[in-house]
């Protein structure tokens, strides 16, 4: 209100007619941002929400679910599937939600692995144009505003195993460890069954750099091969096993 009455303050000033437009164009952007950022104000700018939470902050609204509908319509607000939410630009401001924090949301029980694990320890090269996950349950993929997701199953017995939880914008997810996220991967390879194999995946199809591979705990890629019972995971841990005591310097 204060900005209108000074708005028609100025007008009335007698200034010219080019000035008095640009004038009025200018004052009613401000308004707007101003207004909106009012009524948004009770929905979280910088973690994901859900319908009720949306429902009980805009309750004060006449219609609450037409003015969800209307926030997202100006990006605002951003509906990233059926029932899930986060803040959208406001102005110059960009939304602060990280997509893997999004990942266990969209779609769960889930943890980050794969691609995006591995380039996340930079293990491979590539660019990732998507955020890939394994689950408990089938196989899923989902196109969103914030990006695409992709699912594969993972054997219930060996979802916990090499799993961490990280910290990132918007809250934190499941990530597999570099070692789990390695097995992962190689348990989508049908007929990787001999150790012969391994290198020729490992170094050229993923490009790996062949140090990296002294970084892995030897043990815990055991482990996740016992609960994993996957033929291709459980050569990868004999190999690498092998490989690395050959690489083991000898004690004088």
């Amino acid at each position: 209100m204060m900005i209108l009455v000074w708005f028609r303050f100025q007008v009335q000033g007698g200034k010219r007619d080019s000035e008095n437009r640009l004038f009025l164009h200018s004052c009613r952007i401000i308004f707007d941002m101003v207004t909106k950022s009012a009524k948004n104000m009770g929905l979280p700018r910088d973690v994901p929400f859900d319908y009720q939470l949306a429902m009980d902050r805009l309750r004060d609204f006449r219609a609450p679910r037409d003015k969800l509908h209307r926030l997202c319509e100006s990006g605002e607000v951003i509906q990233v599937k059926r029932g899930l939410y986060i803040a959208g630009s406001l102005g110059d401001e960009a939304a602060t939600v990280d997509p893997r924090v999004l990942s266990g949301l969209v779609y769960g029980p889930s943890y980050v692995s794969l691609e995006t694990a591995l380039a996340h320890y930079g293990m491979i090269p590539e660019r990732v144009e998507e955020i890939t996950c394994m689950t408990s349950k089938r196989t899923r993929s989902f196109e969103t505003p914030v990006g695409r997701f992709r699912y594969l199953p993972v054997p219930e017995r060996a979802f916990a195993i090499g799993v961490t939880r990280e910290g990132a914008k918007g809250g934190a997810y499941l990530l597999a460890l570099p070692e789990k996220a390695l097995c992962d991967r190689i348990a989508q390879v049908r007929g990787l069954d001999a150790q012969r194999e391994m290198p020729p995946f490992l170094l050229e199809d993923l490009r790996l750099e062949e140090d990296g591979l002294d970084e892995l705990d030897v043990g815990l890629i055991d482990s996740i091969a016992a609960v994993y019972r996957r033929t291709s995971v459980t050569v990868f841990a004999k190999w690498l096993g092998k490989r690395n005591a050959r690489r083991r310097p000898v004690a004088s």
